[in-house]
């Protein structure tokens, strides 16, 4: 699931995935990212675990817009922009252009990558749930390439 995250004014796109047996972080350009957030017992306390790095931080949700993230004597606000504005506001598309899974599912095959010209119905990835396999198509014709796809094969979608 795509996420866009903005710390002091500067947005971050990145989206987390499940590989089968843990969380991976996806940020451009750092790229995949295996991480772990095992909760410790104390309100909104957690320690994440990633690039062998253990790290304690506190959690607290501050509205629909921000969470405060407390971590090494710091508290940083991240904030939260939806990408469907963001892709409304852009040349590229309409904000209902996305694919919404009908269920959750893991991502077992794509049929097209970034570049690609795709028409409308034409399928573009099939996801698993349940041992049930669905296709999921283009709701338009993209009039050109297609700008991303955020959901690899085995990407769990929830």
């Amino acid at each position: 699931m795509q996420r866009i995250f903005q710390m002091d004014g500067e947005e971050t796109d990145c989206w987390l995935g499940h590989d089968g047996s843990r969380f991976v972080l996806n940020t451009p350009p750092t790229g995949a990212v295996a991480c772990q957030l095992d909760p410790t017992g104390l309100p909104g306390g957690y320690k994440l675990r990633a690039k062998g790095v253990v790290r304690e931080l506190r959690l607290a949700v501050g509205g629909p817009e921000a969470t405060f993230v407390h971590m090494d004597g710091r508290t940083y606000e991240v904030g939260r922009v939806d990408p469907a504005e963001r892709l409304a506001g852009s040349d590229g598309g309409a904000s209902d252009d996305r694919l919404v899974a009908p269920m959750p599912g893991v991502v077992v095959s794509v049929a097209v990558k970034p570049g690609d010209a795709v028409e409308e119905g034409q399928p573009l990835l099939v996801i698993e749930s349940m041992k049930l396999e669905t296709t999921l198509t283009a709701p338009r014709a993209t009039g050109g390439s297609l700008p991303k796809c955020h959901s690899p094969k085995a990407t769990v979608l929830v």
